[in-house]
């Protein structure tokens, strides 16, 4: 028994699913495309929007500015329900676009980069703005390799405690944490009732702060454990989304 070998997949966020032929003129997907993956005519194709639009195609044509497409089916996916938001404190060095990259995987909705109290990253300004622009593209890259239609929203660095304000909102949060009563995370899933959003603050190397923890209270936050042995940041942020994508979605 032979294994369907998954088409390739391009971004395009700005295609007209509704077309009978669509371009590729974007130089990175173009590129992919006809220097990486050497695509011929009739090569087999699928663009999505990041939204969750799908079109299946052929490819007719390829030239130096653009490739052409000939559609032959589309769809449209619905979000899956609840929405999972990660809120996590920005790590050391390059760790942030893993998580990404997993998250991503693992069928988030969003990400929001977070500065703490013992966060040890700091970006400003235009820094902060290419840093983001950055995320973004790690998280395309991750839903084409994943074959995923939806691409998750990548926010702006947010500090602790508003995000805690933004997130009590619409979702219903929930704090892994080391000290103090808390949950098994599966248990807590059960006694949430039909939620439309969970989001995960997942703390910096050195934890939260007591001050952080008592905030996250205040604002209704339900403590979780993730195991009896300390994770790392990385561990922690992919042990909460695949407890709750095998939960709430498998």
């Amino acid at each position: 028994m032979s294994i369907a070998k998954p088409m390739h997949r391009f971004y395009c966020p700005q295609a007209d699913f509704t077309s009978q032929k669509i371009l590729i003129t974007d130089k990175d997907e173009l590129h992919h495309l006809r220097d990486v993956l050497r695509l011929k005519p009739n090569a087999a194709v699928v663009l999505f929007d990041g939204k969750g639009g799908e079109a299946s195609g052929t490819l007719l044509t390829v030239a130096s500015k653009r490739a052409e497409i000939l559609i032959s089916s589309t769809r449209q996916l619905q979000k899956k329900r609840p929405s999972l938001i990660l809120a996590c404190a920005l790590p050391k060095r390059t760790k942030f676009e893993w998580i990404i990259e997993k998250a991503t995987e693992l069928g988030v909705d969003e990400i929001l980069p977070m500065k703490t109290a013992r966060t040890e990253i700091d970006l400003k300004g235009g820094r902060s703005e290419k840093k983001i622009v950055r995320y973004q593209t790690v998280a395309i890259n991750a839903a084409k390799q994943s074959q995923r239609s939806m691409i998750p929203k990548i926010h702006p660095v947010t500090q602790f405690a508003s995000a805690i304000d933004q997130l009590t909102q619409t979702t219903q949060v929930i704090i892994p944490s080391l000290l103090g009563n808390r949950k098994n995370i599966l248990h807590a899933f059960q006694e949430l009732k039909s939620p439309e959003g969970i989001s995960f603050l997942i703390g910096p190397e050195g934890d939260f702060t007591p001050q952080e923890y008592a905030h996250a209270a205040e604002k209704g936050c339900i403590p979780v454990t993730l195991g009896e042995t300390t994770l790392k940041v990385e561990t922690a942020a992919i042990c909460a989304l695949s407890c709750a994508n095998l939960f709430f979605r498998a």
